[in-house]
């Protein structure tokens, strides 16, 4: 199993922060985000990480070498990260998915024992999805029809639509699958959209599970107050 990182993101919604930083070095309890996320890898035994990386990616490089110099890292830089969004970054990275992957968004916070269960889950592609908090406005969502996501969104609301981290695990074919569409979008000239974009236009064929946490934390870190939310809850 490989674990991609997405950190190729400008973290507008950070700034003055950002402008010399990337969002993953936001601390919380004294270490980045992306010390929290690597040391969950770490504890669940993935090693084979890839990072996406745009303007800091010197920075990234130091800092994982410098903490974490055991594990095998691949960084894959975006060097259109201040006019795209990930789907470019992860379509860059298509040549090294041999393997099924692990997803997580730059700015994720998360429990292991959640993580863990994402891992443990017998679907092989799946997604950590909330359905008991009150479904969010700025956060993706999830639709699940029967069992299955049926679409994934920041604007997805109504029936059966719950707050979905974007934490996931997939199959190396589901994950080639979900690759080709998404060059499909930037054939289009669709750099701009989301990759869960590109998932809502094959979800028949891609098969995407959720899995269903409740209390533990699991958060996108996207501004100031969502970063005192996470340090506040991880006290807990």
């Amino acid at each position: 199993m490989k674990a991609i990182i997405l950190d190729s993101g400008i973290g507008k919604r950070m700034k003055p922060f950002t402008d010399e930083n990337p969002k993953c070095f936001a601390r919380i309890k004294g270490k980045t985000i992306l010390e929290h996320q690597i040391e969950n890898l770490v504890k669940s035994n993935i090693k084979n990480i890839i990072i996406t990386t745009g303007a800091f990616e010197d920075k990234i490089k130091k800092l994982v070498s410098e903490k974490f110099p055991f594990l095998n890292v691949k960084y894959v830089r975006n060097p259109k990260y201040d006019s795209t969004n990930y789907i470019y970054s992860l379509w860059l990275a298509k040549e090294m998915i041999d393997d099924e992957v692990v997803l997580l968004h730059g700015d994720a916070i998360f429990e292991r024992k959640v993580f863990e269960k994402l891992l443990k889950s017998e679907c092989e592609s799946c997604v950590l999805v909330n359905n008991k908090m009150e479904v969010p406005k700025k956060d993706f969502k999830a639709r699940v029809e029967n069992g299955v996501i049926t679409k994934i969104g920041v604007n997805v609301f109504g029936q059966n639509a719950f707050f979905m981290p974007p934490v996931y695990k997939i199959s190396k074919d589901d994950f080639k699958s979900w690759l080709k569409e998404m060059g499909d979008f930037i054939e289009k000239g669709r750099l701009n959209d989301y990759a869960e974009e590109a998932f809502n236009e094959m979800k028949e064929q891609f098969k995407l599970y959720p899995v269903y946490y409740g209390d533990e934390l699991c958060m996108e870190v996207d501004d100031f107050e969502d970063l005192k939310i996470a340090e506040e809850r991880l006290k807990e």
